[in-house]
């Protein structure tokens, strides 16, 4: 059993003799770890700060090309109406017709604009949102110890 004993020492300070290496090993490999995350964060970082200044200095320039846009897109619906009311006055030679057309497309263009503000203003009022809160809100109230009491 002196033997026995022996063996079980020797290995006990084999193992504990190599143990404080590895954990020194991984305390190193986990704090290199951590200063490549580190790292990472901070470029990131870096990365959407530069972006953000992009696109704010991108802002005045979108600004100038909408407001550009706008009187091109109006010319060109105008453009467009004129030129099928004028092959509507060449067909059937009924000016009419012509300012029919033309009137019609206007109206046309009105319904689509209106449509899509109702549209636009409905999701404005986060409708969703509201449901889900009111839902949300309701599952609690239902869920509640005193809602029984308040029912009666």
């Amino acid at each position: 059993m002196d033997v026995h004993d022996r063996e079980k020492d020797a290995v006990r300070e084999d193992s504990s003799s190599t143990d404080p290496p590895q954990n020194t090993d991984n305390l190193k490999d986990m704090l290199a770890l951590g200063e490549k995350v580190v790292g990472l964060v901070n470029d990131i970082a870096d990365l959407v700060r530069m972006e953000t200044m992009l696109a704010i200095r991108s802002i005045p320039r979108l600004l100038m090309l909408w407001f550009l846009m706008m009187p091109i897109i109006l010319l060109t619906w105008c453009s467009f109406s004129v030129w099928i009311a004028w092959m509507l006055y060449a067909v059937t030679q009924q000016p009419g017709v012509g300012f029919f057309a033309f009137f019609l497309q206007q109206l046309l263009l009105l319904f689509v604009c209106r449509r899509l503000y109702a549209k636009y203003q409905l999701r404005m009022t986060l409708p969703y949102t509201r449901e889900h809160i009111d839902k949300f809100l309701r599952g609690f109230n239902d869920g509640s110890p005193g809602s029984g009491e308040a029912k009666k």
